[in-house]
């Protein structure tokens, strides 16, 4: 039986993902408290739909929406969004960094227990907004943690969390981290709590491009996401773009996920900015082909790796 994705309209088998950004956000609409600083506001529907339908038109097939409850997301936009468009779309329950919440909000009081009941209510059940007054449930398909680099306090207390909601429900751990600051703490951590590498999924790593730590967090199983492809300021060129063949040529495709992480609006077309969500098809799949990578390294790349991670086991 081939394996299935959880995306917010249903489950889909993972050979349907031709094409996919493995770490996106797609709708944030943060809620009252949050600091000027933290706000992020991407929550036009017309000219989301819009960049939705040219990643669509362009080939694109899913998008892992990386935003979990109270820190902006909105499971039944994501659903009427995909709905309108086509594109698939995943939701993530779990934590982000705390300067996206309100200071009341529940994730920075709760124990392990609590934390875990919740994330594995939001994976099975759905997720507490599409359940609001007895909506049509919406099951995310990944717990996210943000990872600032450091193991201890709360940011503990919810990677002890995350790891019972993966070790019941098959789901894999995203990871926001900063610019991929003690990432490889993260392996002997959850090997503890039960969780395998194979089940990490580490994003903005090519901020930290050390190829033989790439090299060793892949051999070990971990997932790596890249997504500076689209912004100058993490100079792609002699990171990402070095990083992509050097462990392509170890027989490491299968440890790389290609993503953009547009959560900015002046990062979409739709809203008059740019490079837009199309990047990947306009610019990173053209370059890829151009370094010598073959098609089914691509595929993996590019749609394989990351369908597989959150196909639940």
């Amino acid at each position: 039986m081939s394996a299935h994705i959880q995306t917010v309209t249903g489950s889909v088998p993972v050979e349907a993902i031709q094409l996919a950004d493995g770490h996106e956000h797609v709708w944030i609409n943060p809620a009252d408290g949050v600091s000027t600083e933290a706000r992020i506001e991407l929550n036009d529907y017309t000219r989301i739909c819009q960049e939705l339908v040219s990643f669509k038109t362009a080939g694109g097939t899913l998008l892992v929406d990386c935003q979990p409850g109270d820190a902006g997301r909105d499971s039944r936009q994501l659903r009427r969004l995909s709905a309108g468009t086509g594109v698939l779309i995943t939701a993530t329950t779990g934590a982000h960094q705390r300067k996206y919440y309100p200071p009341e909000s529940w994730q920075w009081r709760a124990d392990a227990d609590e934390a875990a009941r919740f994330f594995i209510s939001e994976l099975t059940e759905g997720t507490v907004e599409s359940l609001d007054e007895g909506g049509e449930p919406v099951r995310a398909a990944v717990i996210k943690i943000g990872y600032e680099g450091v193991i201890e306090g709360q940011t503990r207390v919810l990677m002890e969390a995350a790891a019972v909601a993966s070790q019941q429900t098959g789901a894999s751990i995203l990871f926001h981290t900063e610019a991929g600051r003690n990432i490889e703490a993260l392996i002997p951590f959850f090997e503890k709590h039960g969780v395998p590498p194979t089940r990490l999924y580490m994003c903005h790593v090519d901020k930290r491009p050390d190829i033989g730590l790439h090299r060793e967090l892949g051999r070990a199983g971990v997932l790596l996401g890249y997504d500076t492809f689209g912004r100058q300021k993490y100079d792609p060129d002699h990171n990402v773009w070095e990083l992509i063949p050097a462990l392509a040529a170890d027989g490491l495709a299968g440890a790389m996920a290609v993503c953009l992480d547009f959560a900015f609006p002046s990062m979409w077309k739709s809203f008059g900015g740019g490079p837009g969500l199309t990047y990947l098809q306009e610019e990173v799949l053209p370059r890829l082909a151009q370094i010598g990578l073959d098609a089914a390294i691509m595929k993996r790349l590019i749609a394989r790796n990351v369908a597989e991670r959150l196909a639940w086991t």
